[in-house]
Parts: structure tokens; sequence; C-alpha cells
């Protein structure tokens, strides 16, 4: 019987172990990028809800570029390209928040309208800074009330406004619809008359500040605390200041019989540490934002939304391929 011939192993070939080491080379340095680009340049964001409606859809899928304003690394900012602008459209930390750590709160995305400086008003549900009317988003949605007879349920539909429209009292109705919608709405057989839906001033539909019970349609005017900038410490000034003071600031306050302390100390004036944004989400009957919460610290901002790379129909079951590569800005 012959005996078994020996096995012999067979080292792999330099070429085939260059070839290995070559590929995890490459994969791992795609990786690393990947990372370096997550942490330093993009981030995406799924739009959750219709406050940003008809410019973002909910299942909209939005690519957020960090290197605008500059990428938060480890706590500190890194240097951008640009300060935030008006009309840009903003990714930021949500303020209220209780988490201590900024980065955990929950992202929020609204329209930039008021910058560190300005003093800025909203009247009969436009906003003006400076005395400057802020343009209206063009895919913007408002409410808008319109008496005479409903439009009917095809019509509506072609008009993009079917499920949009509610009564109001005898003759009266109020839809959320673009300007454009509006205005083919106020051509439609039966309406009588069309007007933006204004609540009244003083009604206090705008949560923020408490004290001063804006409407969500007449509101203020309030200074956005601009980096540098001191305020006089007052009536009229303590509501609006005291949460940017105490909770983005990092003092305590207190109003005394006498006067305000700071820290423990009496105090006429404060000047602020930071910029500061008030934002406005573009449905704006449908958005909790600068006016129900307050303003947004820069050390929130994420960065700015640049364009929709994707977008998910969950009603439809189907993606909406319409919308990819469509930007935000307008």
């Amino acid at each position: 019987m012959d005996a078994a011939a020996p096995t012999v192993e067979t080292a792999p070939s330099p070429t085939s172990a260059a070839s290995l080491g070559g590929w995890v080379r490459v994969v791992g340095g795609a990786v690393l990028f990947a990372l370096v680009l997550r942490v330093l340049g993009f981030a995406a964001y799924r739009i959750p809800s219709t406050s940003m409606e008809d410019t973002l859809l909910v299942g909209d899928f939005v690519l957020i570029s960090k290197v605008h304003y500059g990428p938060r690394v480890l706590g500190e900012r890194l240097p951008g390209l640009d300060d935030p602008d008006r009309g840009d459209v903003m990714v930021f930390n949500y303020p209220p928040s209780l988490d201590p750590e900024i980065g955990r709160r929950t992202p929020y995305i609204k329209r930039v309208v008021g910058l560190p400086g300005d003093t800025l008003s909203i009247r009969g549900k436009t906003p003006y800074v400076g005395g400057e009317a802020v343009p209206t988003p063009r895919r913007g949605r408002r409410l808008w009330a319109f008496e005479g007879r409903i439009p009917p349920a095809d019509s509506l539909e072609a008009l993009g406004l079917g499920g949009r429209v509610q009564r109001a009292g005898p003759g009266r109705w109020v839809a959320s619809a673009t300007e454009r919608q509006a205005e083919r709405l106020g051509f439609s057989e039966g309406v009588e008359s069309l007007q933006p839906y204004v609540r009244p001033g003083g009604d206090g539909s705008a949560a923020f500040p408490a004290a001063n019970r804006f409407s969500l349609d007449e509101y203020g005017p309030v200074v956005v605390p601009a980096r540098g900038a001191t305020v006089r410490l007052d009536d009229a000034s303590w509501p609006v200041v005291r949460t940017v003071i105490e909770r983005f600031e990092g003092h305590t306050v207190e109003r005394t019989a006498t006067g305000f302390l700071i820290d423990g100390r009496p105090a006429e004036t404060y000047t602020f540490g930071q910029d500061y944004y008030f934002v406005l989400g573009d449905s704006r009957d449908d958005s909790a934002d600068s006016r129900t919460w307050g303003f947004v610290p820069f050390d929130h901002v994420i960065g700015k939304a640049v364009g929709v790379y994707f977008s998910w129909d969950d009603e439809a079951g189907r993606p909406r391929w319409e919308r990819i590569g469509r930007g935000v800005g307008e």
C-alpha cells in the first residue's frame, strides 16, 4: 500500500496579498472619507411635518451643507463659507429642548427671516425688517378667508386644494393655499371675495414672548439679539431677553423689586455673547417657530438646506421622482 503523499501548504502569492491589501486600503479610505464628509461636510434630513409646505413636503430627504456656516466638532465650530442669510432654509437643534447636549436635541428646519440686530415685526401675516417687507416664499402656504360658494370637489382637487378648505360659518370658508393657488381660487365661480386670514393682534396665539400676547399674524416688534450688542434691562426688554440670557448664555437671572440681577449681581444692561436668528416655517399657519418658542442661537445651527435628493410619498407608497434635485431657496 502506497504511503500517503505529504500535504504541502502553498503560501499566498505576493500578488494576491498585495491585491487584498489594496482592497482593504480602498474600502478603509472610502469609509474614512464618508465619515469625514458626514462630520465636516454634509448630512441628510427627512422632512417629518407639514410646516415647510409646499417648499418641502413630508417625506422629502434634504441634503444639509455644514460647510456653509461651519461644522461643529467636539463642541467647537470650524470656520464656514458664510453666515446665515435672510431667506436661507436652515437646520438647527430645537432650542427649547432640555437635553443638556445641544447636538442630541431634535433637528428642526425653518427659513431665516430675522438676522442678528434686526428689528422685526409681522403685520397682516407679512414679516417686516426695518420697515421693509420680507418676501413670502413662492411655494409657502398661508390661510386665506373667502366668502361665497365653495367650488366643487373636482375643482378644488384641480387647484391642489383637496381637503384643504374648511367651513368658517354661513357662506364663509378658510383655505390653506399658496399665493398661486389663492389667486386661482379667487377667480373660481361662486367665490365672491378672498383675502389673507389674519388673526387679531393681542390674541396670544404667538407664545413668545408670553407676556406680550402677540398674534401669529400681528407680531412684534422685537429686536433679534446680536453678538456684542448691549441691551438695557427694563420692562420692555425683559420678556424677550430673559430666556436668552438664562438658557443660552448660561447665566442666572432674577428680577427684584429694585431692578435686575445677573449671576447675583445688580445689572442695568447685558451684552450678548453670540448671534441669534428669527425663523419661520413656510407654511406660516402650520408651524411652531420663533413666534412660538423664540430665537435660534448660533451654537444650535447645524447647516444650510441645499436641495432635495430623494422624496417618498407615504400615502401613495411610491417615490416622488419629480422632486429629486429640487432646490429649497425660493
